[in-house]
């Protein structure tokens, strides 16, 4: 930890009433050439804001660069859970969450920053949290935001998952979550085995995989209002439907937006998590930091 530092328990309220726990990690600032004085970080599907692996070291990193580091919750945070709001406990996690309403989360925990005197806050998300994140400040563009990073964000795209060789499972999960909605039942969880194993409503599953793509990251990137990185590893690109074209797609994206501060990264070998090169995502992020400022 650096000398200096310090790290507290937080808590918002929701512009809904929905309570959002986080760890809150500051540094002394030492690196005045980067564009933005704090972080929020962003987990991913299932997991939450002290959760170990990478983003714990990519919080470290960043708070060693002096850097101020939120690692806050989303509603969707763990699998199944009870949120506490003002209506009384409602049924959160990633079973149940409504993803859109990421941008409540992410605005109460830009409010918060800012009311500790932070003007200039970057957004990171990992996987899930990273669609959120470009999702959110597409649609919301804070001003007080300097720039999106995504980490492995995975793409939301129907025909993409259709089209992919291994779309059997989700081919068949498609069809039963239709069917429960189209009965009444789209309330009713479902345990679905593509593009990850994972227990949610049929109608989530829905409105998460359906044709409209609604959370397609990069049909937003082009409407963020500031700098955007995405860093993806050549493993998920390899393995994963999810990731399928990345590298394709997002260099085609840059060339029918070059005004846009828009880059992409590709991480040789890397993993979704990043379990072999934990501290790849943190050196790449700086450098590009870095660049912003020049």
């Amino acid at each position: 930890m650096s000398v200096g530092s310090t790290s507290k328990l937080c808590r918002v309220v929701a512009s809904d009433g929905v309570s959002l726990e986080g760890l809150l990690q500051e540094g002394e600032p030492t690196r005045p050439d980067f564009p933005v004085s704090a972080l929020i970080v962003v987990h991913g599907t299932g997991s939450h804001f002290y959760a170990g692996g990478m983003l714990e070291r990519f919080s470290h990193q960043a708070r060693d660069a002096g850097l101020t580091v939120l690692r806050g919750n989303t509603r969707g945070h763990d699998l199944v859970t009870r949120i506490a709001s003002r209506q009384g406990a409602v049924w959160g996690g990633a079973a149940f969450e409504t993803i859109s309403d990421c941008r409540k989360d992410l605005a109460a925990w830009i409010g918060f920053l800012q009311e500790r005197g932070h003007s200039r806050i970057g957004l990171v998300g990992h996987s899930m949290g990273a669609v959120k994140a470009i999702y959110a400040q597409a649609h919301d563009q804070h001003p007080e935001v300097g720039c999106v990073i995504g980490l492995s964000p995975p793409r939301f795209c129907h025909e993409r998952f259709l089209s992919h060789p291994a779309c059997g499972p989700f081919r068949e999960d498609l069809h039963t979550a239709q069917s429960l909605v189209d009965q009444g039942q789209g309330g009713q969880l479902l345990s679905v085995r593509q593009p990850l194993p994972l227990l949610l409503t049929a109608e989530g599953f829905l409105a998460k995989y359906g044709p409209h793509d609604e959370y397609d990251f990069v049909k937003h990137l082009p409407n963020l209002n500031c700098p955007g990185l995405i860093l993806v590893g050549s493993e998920s690109v390899r393995t994963t439907p999810a990731f399928a074209g990345h590298p394709d797609d997002l260099r085609q994206l840059l060339k029918e937006h070059p005004a846009k501060p828009l880059a992409f990264e590709l991480i040789d070998g890397a993993d979704t998590g990043y379990s072999t090169c934990q501290d790849k995502p943190f050196h790449h992020v700086e450098h590009w930091l870095h660049s912003l400022a020049k």
